[in-house]
């Protein structure tokens, strides 16, 4: 048990130092820039560019900026957006009420339920299993690259993937373990609530809940106890639904619209896929993509991609052989359900909009514990077999532990082109003014856009006055910041 406890304490360690490694200088995604705003109660959208819409005119102060957030303005801007993650956006506004708006502090969330994955995951794989295999999955967690990578950004898809996982677990406790059902029942409507309003595509996994429930269930108790849980928990939810969330699907369902004509959303335009081909190999991509192994790029070299594919098959293999019989069946079925359900969801989404975005991976970060979980076992029943099987568990786990920190780099979070938009500027302006500042200075911006932007970073003490510039003939003083926020003396020509 002391080992195990290292050996746990040791990945936890290390996962955390890779997620918080440059956190605070990666710059924002546009994503991220947005629900910096979100959290500060202000609706903004890319259309293309960046809007933000709140009502405070031209010559705003810091404190009207500050006093409009708010709770209710957090969740209205949640609801203009799409209704979506709003848990998240609420979390993350008293997250960043405490520890501030710095890139730190809005991807701190994540990074901190990045790690608790990692530590919920190995506790159910351990009961689920043994301590080999949890020790495996604790790995898994801790360095899969895309849960990295999204551990890293100020997103709801790491959080939700944790209350996925957590109901998962009470729900086993409920229904198989039959342990402390008085705590597991509350916790999972908690969960299911939690999760469902920080992504609503987490759906797809609480309808493998039911079939599991619905299947496996050990005693008729369990089931009318999940029936009368799911009953409340999504009574719950609908209340949200009828209060704003309903409203928030009409920007989704534009959205959807313009992906049907062709057209770009937020700068993004979606391959389309039209035959079984195309979603028969997106699919294949998508699975070894969840299982950790597609993050070298082939550039269309069949021979890579066979071989790629063939790890976690060959793994998997050894998960389902012969335990239909075995003890392990039932924990299999609740670590497999859910990423069944996530394969019917993408085929149709995927012939239903007949693009590519249902295989983003987004979709697919909340099945992936489930997919560490399951990998974590058929490594650690190749090692049950003979001594040649044992060396090809090993080499198997050495081969994904090498592919998986071979992605990690050159840093897993924030990868974009040399034409995207470094959303850091605002950060650094904001950086820049508090250095130069005087008490009689005076801040001029390009336009309202940026005045927002970089308040949001400012410190509440600010002693200066701000004007949004008329034209570009403003007087200002030789020092700037990239020509987006200066000091100036206004009698100095």
């Amino acid at each position: 048990m002391i080992r195990t406890s290292a050996l746990l304490t040791l990945f936890i360690i290390g996962s955390l130092l890779i997620r918080l490694n440059r956190v605070e200088s990666h710059s924002l995604t546009q994503n991220e820039l947005i629900t910096l705003c979100r959290v500060n109660g202000i609706d903004a959208n890319m259309t293309p560019g960046l809007t933000l819409n709140v009502p405070i005119d031209s010559t705003f102060t810091q404190q009207d900026l500050r006093a409009h957030r708010t709770f209710n303005n957090v969740v209205s801007a949640t609801i203009a957006d799409s209704g979506n993650a709003a848990a998240y956006n609420v979390m993350l506004y008293g997250w960043t009420s405490i520890f501030g708006d710095s890139n730190i502090a809005i991807r701190s969330l994540s990074v901190l339920f990045g790690v608790l994955t990692a530590i919920l995951g190995y506790y159910f794989c351990r009961q689920l299993f043994n301590e080999r295999t949890a020790n495996i999955a604790a790995a898994l967690l801790c360095f899969h690259p895309i849960l990295v990578e999204y551990g890293q950004l100020a997103r709801s898809y790491v959080p939700a993937s944790f209350f996925i996982l957590l109901a998962t677990y009470s729900i086993y406790q409920i229904s198989v373990a039959k342990r402390h059902t008085w705590l597991h029942i509350p916790l999972y409507v908690l969960a299911l609530n939690l999760s469902l309003l920080s992504h609503y595509v987490t759906l797809y996994v609480f309808i493998s809940h039911i079939l599991l429930v619905a299947i496996f269930h050990s005693h008729k108790k369990a089931l009318v106890q999940y029936a009368i849980m799911a009953v409340i928990g999504f009574g719950i939810f609908s209340i949200w639904l009828f209060n704003g969330g309903w409203q928030g699907k009409k920007p989704m369902n534009i959205e959807h619209q313009m992906w049907q004509l062709n057209m770009p959303v937020n700068g993004e335009m979606p391959k389309a896929v039209s035959t079984a081909g195309d979603i028969l190999g997106a699919t294949a991509s998508n699975w070894i993509k969840i299982f950790g192994v597609d993050v070298i790029e082939s550039h269309g070299n069949t021979a890579v991609e066979v071989i790629l594919f063939t790890i976690p098959v060959f793994a998997l293999f050894f998960v389902f052989r012969k335990v239909r019989k075995s003890e392990y069946f039932r924990p299999v079925m609740f670590v497999t359900f859910p990423i069944v359900m996530y394969t019917i969801f993408l085929l149709v989404m995927a012939l239903r909009s007949g693009h590519s975005i249902p295989f983003d991976i987004r979709y697919a970060i909340f099945v992936i514990p489930f997919a560490c979980l399951l990998l974590a076992f058929g490594i650690d029943r190749m090692m049950e077999y003979s001594k040649p099987m044992r060396a090809v568990g090993f080499a198997t786990l050495g081969v994904l532990s090498a592919i998986m920190i071979g992605g990690l780099y050159p840093g897993p979070a924030n990868q974009f082109d040399d034409h995207s938009v470094d959303y850091n500027i605002y950060s650094e302006a904001a950086r820049f003014a508090q250095r130069a500042a005087t008490q009689q200075d005076t801040l001029v911006f390009n336009d309202r856009n940026d005045a927002i932007l970089v308040n949001l970073y400012l410190k509440k003490s600010a002693p200066w006055k701000q004007v949004i510039r008329p034209n570009a003939h403003a007087p200002m003083l030789e020092i700037h910041h990239e020509d987006l926020v200066a000091p100036f003396t206004p009698n100095e020509h």
